[in-house]
């Protein structure tokens, strides 16, 4: 189906596509130009995820020391040994804070209710809230990766690997936020939930003590939940060891998880 529509100033005519599709991708777009601006202008919601694991990437790449290989941590420098660490904090914040916080919002004032009586709909603004977040969190976790390099420290080994376990990692906790924005009605307590879980995470995959001090029935464990997998996995890739398939497999497998709970738990109103 298409709309015709005529300029009164030059007398042209233009013809638009009225489809399902063609209507989707344009509320898709104009939801993404605002969740973009929004998210921008809003830089407490990004301190934590993109600013402070950017500053601490920059800051430990400044010290000599820092890029030296230490026995303490298995012949890694702390650079090497905290890189994916870093990467799995900044990628948790923005899933498992960020998304709650804003989805919680909408619903609590009514936003998402209202879009039901516009040509927009809540799925083009959570598709369009999902592109945007996930876009900053692949810039800040390639940046992550490119500024050690940049001081010599080098990129890691199997790099596409590492690549997609970042991904996969991003993704998960992408998920798990849109769960606790479904399971959870208040914004603020949900987005203390999702900080309650980030800090397992960080602990599963070694912010506080890197995981070759962990006993073996932790290691077990945590590789179990998203931050373990995701630290296994982007660890390998990082010394040129070839990942094992289980963190891929536990990082799909709560991605694919919390996508079916959100899915099945989510109110719009």
């Amino acid at each position: 189906m298409t709309a015709t529509t005529t300029d009164t100033t030059t007398g042209t005519t233009a013809t638009r596509s009225t489809t399902p599709a063609a209507r989707f991708g344009r509320a898709f777009a104009a939801h993404l130009r605002s969740e973009s601006r929004l998210l921008g202008r809003d830089g407490a919601a990004l301190i934590f995820g993109a600013v402070l694991p950017l500053a601490a990437i920059i800051v430990m790449s400044a010290i000599p020391a820092a890029r030296e290989p230490q026995a303490d941590f298995g012949g890694l420098s702390v650079l090497r040994t905290y890189q994916p660490v870093i990467v799995l904090f900044a990628t948790s914040v923005l899933g498992l804070t960020i998304v709650p916080a804003i989805l919680g919002g909408y619903r609590q004032a009514g936003i998402l209710r209202r879009l039901r009586t516009t040509p927009a709909s809540p799925a083009t603004l959570l598709a369009a809230l999902f592109v945007v977040v996930f876009g900053v969190g692949l810039l800040v976790s390639a940046l992550i990766v490119a500024i050690p390099a940049l001081v010599g420290v080098g990129l890691p080994d199997h790099l596409g690997w590492f690549a997609l376990a970042g991904v996969l990692t991003l993704l998960a906790f992408l998920a798990l936020g849109t769960v606790l924005a479904a399971v959870v009605p208040s914004p603020q307590v949900a987005a203390g939930l999702g900080n309650v879980v980030a800090a397992l995470m960080w602990f599963s995959a070694g912010l506080w003590l890197p995981r070759q001090f962990f006993p073996d029935w932790l290691v077990t464990l945590t590789n179990l939940i998203p931050g373990g997998a995701a630290a296994t996995a982007m660890t390998d890739a990082t010394l040129g060891v070839q990942p094992s398939w289980q963190p891929f497999v536990v990082l799909v497998a709560w991605t694919v998880l919390g996508a079916l709970v959100a899915v099945r738990t989510f109110r719009w109103e």
